[in-house]
C-alpha cells in the first residue's frame, strides 16, 4: 500500500512505518518539557533554531551515514561501540527519570519509582526476541496516540481561554548562541545512537533510507510545531495530567530504542543483561534529574562523534589516494 504525501511523492506504508519509529525514538520524554521551557524562558527565535536542528537531524544523517563510507567501520569499532553502548545506558537512566519526574507530580516517589522500574523491565522482556522489528511495531500507535494527545491539548488550550504567556523573540544573545551550540549536539546525536544506525542498516538494505529519515524529520517538525502552539497555555490541572499521558508515551518510544540499541554489542542476552544492570543502578542516579543526565550525555556525544567522522573521512581519502597510486 501507497500514500502520497510531499510533492506528488508517493510513500510506501512500511517507509511511512519507519519514519513514525525514527521520529518517536528521537524525541526523548524530556523533550516536551524542555521545549515549551525554551520558548518561555529564551524566547521563540532560539527555540526554533533548536527545533529546526532537531528536525533535521535525522535526514541529515540518513544521507551521510552510508555516504561517508568508512564511518560504518569506525562507529562499528569495539572502542567506539562500548561508548555507544554506554550512550544507551544513560538514555536508558534518563528516560527513567523522565518518568520518575512527571509522575511525581501526582503520585508518590514509591509508585513513581516502581512505574519506571516495571516499564523498563517489561520493554526489555518484550524486545528480547525481534528487537528492531518490536521496537517499530511499539513506535507506530505510541506515537499516533501522542499526536492527538498533543492536539486534544492545543485544542483545550484555545477553546477553554486558558491563561496565556506573554512569548517573546529572544532576551539576549545568549539564548541564541546557546540554541546555536545545540545544533552541534543534536546533529551528533544520530551518529552516535547505536539504534539508529540498527534502523539505518535495515533501511539501506531496503534502499529506502534517504526517504525514510527525510520523512522522520517532516514527523519530528510536526511534534516540534505542537510543542511551541504549546508553550503559549499556563496549565489548567486538566491540562497536566493530560501532558503527562503524552510524556508517558514519548518517554516509551525511547526507553524501547535504548534498549534494542544495547543488543547491538553483544547479541540478545547481553543486551538484556546491560538493560537489566542498568534498571537495577537507575536508583543511584534519580538525584541527578533529568536535565543534568541530558546535559552531560549531549556534550560528551558531540565531540566523539565529531571525532569518528574526521577518522572516517581520512580513512576514505587516505584509502582513496592509494588506489590512485596503486593505478
Amino acid at each position: 500500500m501507497e500514500n502520497k504525501l510531499i510533492g506528488g511523492k508517493k510513500f510506501k506504508r512500511k517507509e511511512i512505518d519507519y519514519a513514525l519509529s525514527l521520529a518517536a525514538g528521537w524525541a526523548w520524554g524530556v523533550s516536551l518539557i524542555v521545549g515549551m521551557q525554551t520558548v518561555q524562558e529564551k524566547g521563540i527565535i532560539p527555540f526554533a533554531i533548536w527545533a529546526i536542528a532537531n528536525s533535521l537531524a535525522l535526514p541529515v544523517f540518513g544521507i551521510f551515514a552510508f555516504r561517508i563510507r568508512k564511518l560504518r567501520e569506525v562507529i562499528g569499532s569495539f572502542p567506539v561501540q562500548l561508548f555507544t553502548t554506554l550512550i544507551m545506558v544513560f538514555c536508558l537512566l534518563i528516560q527513567m527519570n523522565c518518568i520518575y519526574d512527571t509522575l511525581s507530580r501526582v503520585f508518590s516517589p514509591t509508585v513513581c519509582k516502581v512505574t519506571a522500574i516495571m516499564v523498563s523491565l517489561l520493554m526489555s522482556v518484550f524486545l528480547f526476541n525481534d528487537g528492531i522489528i518490536r521496537n517499530i511495531k511499539i513506535d507506530k500507535p505510541l506515537w499516533i496516540i501522542c499526536y492527538g494527545i498533543l492536539l486534544v491539548l492545543c485544542i483545550i488550550g484555545f477553546a477553554s481561554g486558558t491563561e496565556k504567556y506573554e512569548l517573546f523573540s529572544y532576551s539576549d544573545t545568549s539564548g541564541i548562541k546557546w540554541a546555536f551550540n545545540s545544533c552541534l549536539i543534536l546533529f551528533a546525536g544520530p551518529f552516535m545512537n547505536i539504534q539508529n544506525w540498527q534502523m539505518a542498516e535495515k533501511l539501506h538494505n531496503e534502499k529506502c533510507i534517504e526517504r525514510s529519515h527525510a520523512l522522520a524529520g517532516v514527523f519530528f517538525g510536526i511534534y516540534m510545531l505542537f510543542v511551541l502552539a504549546l508553550s503559549f497555555f499556563k496549565f489548567s490541572n486538566v491540562m497536566l495530567y493530560i501532558q503527562i499521558a503524552a510524556i508517558m508515551c514519548i518517554t516509551c518510544t525511547t526507553i524501547d530504542a535504548s534498549i534494542v540499541g544495547m543488543q547491538k554489542i553483544g547479541g540478545r542476552k547481553i543486551g538484556l543483561i546491560i538493560a537489566l544492570i542498568t534498571i537495577f543502578c537507575w536508583r543511584f542516579f534519580i538525584s541527578m534529574g533529568v536535565l543534568n543526565l541530558w546535559t552531560f550525555m549531549g556534550n560528551i556525544r558531540k565531540h566523539v562523534a565529531g571525532i569518528c567522522i574526521i577518522v572516517a573521512l581520512i580513512w576514505q581519502f587516505v584509502e582513496k589516494k592509494k588506489g590512485i597510486s596503486n593505478d
